[in-house]
């Protein structure tokens, strides 16, 4: 009730200030009356004073009379002279004379008949001893309490008719918080009523254009990424996911398959086109399913006949595993066409490793393609080459003596690598991640060994050392955002959440807001019900909510304004080669446009070329992070 409450604070100011200045200027007003009709009746003595004092007498004959109308009048002392001579003076002493002082009035007058006498009078105020009975001000008290009466009722008329603008005014406030959503409907009470429909109306409205806002991006970077036929990733983003891949420390080696449909033109010509495509998509449909069950695994369409899937962390004897796996299910599709399966898929498998060329890598698994087209009778080929041994290529049991081993001596070590500002170069945070040696002294790189901790049922430990090293450097170094990383598993785990929630509580509430959880863009659009409480906690908790892989895949982006994201992370995918690619500049304007209105920044990850920051710059993206920006430095555990 600020608003009406400022209002009749300020119609009483009003209306009493009002009746003050009517009681003050009256108050004078009957003063300087009650002081002028005094000085009328004394000059009306003084006139017959000067009749008597022309006749020439000796004695004035005023001297006799005079004395005791003057004492009824209140005159302390008048005195008549000519000349500076005294000719006639009367004061009329009382023992409180002295005390009446500031009550005396004094007059001066010149006779008339006679000009060269003047007279000074002295005399008691009007108001001196003057009796004020209640019945006298009966006039003005009742004036007053009709005056107050009045006003008591007009303020309740005025709060009773305000109550609906001080509806319209709270929900203003919510307005400009940021909770339109809860307020996008007004009371009925609300006032006035012509307001009320228009904010109903334009938060419909801005509700409507954010909703098309976010198709139209999905629909942007749909097209951009996406096959319009099957649903999945199309040729450019396979080549952007395989370009991330190759450049990624965390992944050292992996698989590359490419399936094709062999003489689908045929197909299309004796079956029918729209038959064909039924087919392709029962196939695609199939594939869907069964890289789902790998991590960080990708599927696209390479071309019209061609089926191309990534599945990092896949390699050796695991890789003819997996193909026996996929020959089987292949096998046994159900056709609506009358097709040979034994005739219709042809598979080549490469392995990658780390570092490596996407033309040389998509060269050798077209290699293994066309030998396996060859060799006939829908079969699969491996292409062979030097594959060097991955670290991650020991047993679980060797990964868990390692991890034991490094609980126990306490050597996980971080490293962090730093988010500068596009604008300005200034460093805005940084974000850490585990690091660890093998038995040889060698550092393993966090992608390497956290899908092996998962395996081995330690993950959650991990991550929640890595919560207590984030805490431990915001606490004794310089204050500075730090994100961290940690798994779908880990937030939706409620014990493990509450150990996070009180370590953050033992925070100063002013570094709070320097810790950011990061979660994946894929994993939330998989689990985005369930992440909404423990989201919710943690921004309570004064702590800040950051996605990354955003651009990944193609999902819906209101998820940005569901969980209150502070910053959302660019996958390297989009931002490799930027400035040669208009179709990464494309999808990164969408993702941009939907955070527009939002108070949600956007940094690109992966940044390792003076083109990539330059295109970044010009697009509008806050931060960037990656080897352009600094070098990864370790931190040991302190």
């Amino acid at each position: 009730m600020k608003f009406t409450n400022k209002l009749i604070g300020f119609i009483i100011f009003c209306v009493l200030s009002s009746v003050g200045v009517v009681l003050l200027g009256g108050g004078v007003s009957l003063r300087g009356l009650a002081i002028e009709t005094q000085k009328q009746n004394i000059s009306r003595l003084i006139d017959v004073m000067d009749e008597q004092l022309a006749m020439e007498d000796s004695e004035p004959r005023f001297a006799f009379w005079l004395p005791e109308l003057l004492r009824a009048h209140s005159v302390l002392q008048l005195s008549v002279e000519k000349n500076g001579i005294v000719s006639y003076d009367f004061r009329a002493l009382t023992p409180d004379t002295f005390a009446v002082n500031s009550f005396l009035k004094e007059y001066h007058f010149e006779l008339k008949a006679n000009s060269d006498f003047k007279a000074k009078v002295v005399m008691l105020s009007p108001y001196y001893a003057m009796e004020y009975p209640p019945e006298l001000l009966t006039g003005v008290g009742s004036g007053l309490v009709i005056a107050l009466f009045g006003l008591v009722i007009a303020i309740r008329l005025l709060k009773k008719g305000m109550y609906g603008a001080e509806l319209l005014s709270t929900r203003s406030y919510k307005i400009l918080n940021g909770d339109h959503l809860k307020v996008a409907v007004g009371s009925e009470s609300e006032w006035p009523k012509a307001t009320s429909r228009a904010f109903d109306k334009l938060i419909a409205d801005l509700e409507d254009t954010k909703q098309e806002r976010s198709r139209f991006d999905s629909y942007m970077r749909t097209n951009a990424f996406v096959d319009a036929s099957t649903g999945i990733g199309n040729r450019d983003f396979f080549l952007n996911q395989l370009e991330a891949m190759l450049s990624d420390p965390g992944v050292i080696a992996g698989t590359i398959i490419k399936i094709e449909l062999y003489e689908l033109s045929q197909l299309n010509y004796d079956h029918g086109v729209a038959s064909v495509d039924e087919m392709v998509k029962s196939v695609s449909e199939l594939l869907s399913k069964f890289v789902d069950r790998f991590t960080d695994s990708v599927l696209a369409r390479y071309r019209g006949d061609q089926f191309i899937i990534l599945l990092p962390r896949i390699t050796g004897p695991e890789s003819e595993i997996v193909m026996k796996q996929l020959y089987k299910l292949l096998t046994r599709v159900g056709l609506s066409t009358p097709v040979d399966c034994d005739e219709l898929f042809y598979t080549g498998v490469a392995i990658y490793n780390y570092g490596e060329e996407a033309e040389e890598v998509l060269e050798n698994v077209d290699q293994a393609l066309k030998i396996a087209v060859l060799q006939g009778c829908s079969g699969w080929f491996l292409y062979e080459q030097d594959e060097q041994t991955p670290v991650y290529a020991k047993g679980t049991v060797r990964w868990r003596g390692l991890f034991e081993q490094t609980f126990k001596n306490n050597a996980f070590h971080y490293e962090q690598q730093l988010i500068l500002s596009m604008a300005d170069n200034q460093v805005l945070g940084h974000e850490i991640y585990p690091r660890l040696q093998d038995e040889n002294n060698e550092w393993v790189h966090a992608g390497v060994f956290l899908p092996m901790a998962e395996k081995c049922g330690v993950l959650k430990r991990i991550d929640r050392l890595t919560v207590e090293h984030a805490i431990s450097i915001i606490e004794t170094s310089e204050p500075i955002a730090c994100g961290i990383n940690l798994d779908i598993q880990s937030y939706l785990d409620k014990r493990f959440m509450r150990a996070v929630y009180l370590d953050i509580i033992r925070l100063p509430a002013a570094l709070r807001s320097l810790l950011y959880f990061e979660i994946h863009e894929y994993q939330i659009n998989r689990n985005l019900e369930m992440l909404l409480e423990p989201v919710k906690n943690l921004k309570a908790l004064g702590c800040c909510i950051a996605v990354d892989m955003v651009g990944q895949d193609v999902v819906d982006s209101s998820y940005i304004k569901k969980l209150n994201v502070d910053v959302i992370k660019i996958h390297p995918s989009l931002v490799r080669d930027l400035h040669k690619r208009q179709i990464n500049q494309l999808a990164i304007r969408s993702i941009l446009g939907g955070t527009v209105n939002l108070a949600t920044s956007v940094v690109a990850v992966g940044v390792e070329s003076k083109g990539e920051w330059d295109a970044l710059n010009k697009l509008g993206v806050y931060g960037a992070q990656g080897y352009f920006c600094n070098k990864v430095s370790v931190l040991a555990e302190p």
